[in-house]
């Protein structure tokens, strides 16, 4: 299963937004930290503020930071948001010329198959997942400090 480029952003937003300890960042900054257009970040940003992950605030003091439900976010919970209406193969869109769609039962295993995904998923933490040898040098290059302003970050296993 391959992930559409929202579902990667929106992970990587929550990724980095963990690591900074409640600091408020601006959109322009988090996309430059996840290496990412500015617009694709501010659709993602926009939609993870509606699903209750981050918190933002406009104004010269404003800025994106996690919410207390975005630190538990799961990355299923997450994928399961992002990805849903996304069709696996031609006929779940609804229209399609395959000459098999009648009593089609690839759909349903398809289906199964993705739920068994997102369950695999449910059990992992987002926030947990930085680490400082991941984290350190993108908090460095965006000029927050070695940690991004967070106390600690796990150690790379």
């Amino acid at each position: 299963m391959r992930l559409t480029a929202f579902s990667d952003v929106s992970l990587r937003i929550l990724m980095l937004l963990s690591g900074l300890d409640g600091q408020k960042v601006s959109t322009q900054t988090i996309a430059e930290g996840v290496g990412t257009p500015y617009n694709h970040v501010a659709k993602s940003v926009a939609f993870l503020v509606n699903m209750g992950l981050l918190e933002s605030t406009r104004g010269r003091t404003g800025g994106v930071l996690l919410s207390d439900a975005g630190r538990a976010a799961t990355v299923g919970q997450v994928l399961r948001a992002t990805e849903n209406g996304v069709a696996m193969v031609e006929c779940e869109g609804g229209s399609t010329d395959c000459p098999m769609r009648h009593a089609c039962s690839l759909r349903s295993v398809l289906a199964h198959a993705r739920e068994e995904f997102f369950k695999l998923l449910d059990p992992v933490v987002i926030s947990q997942l930085p680490n400082e040898k991941q984290m350190g040098p993108v908090f460095v290059e965006l000029g927050l400090g070695p940690l991004g302003g967070a106390r600690s970050l796990p150690s790379a296993a």
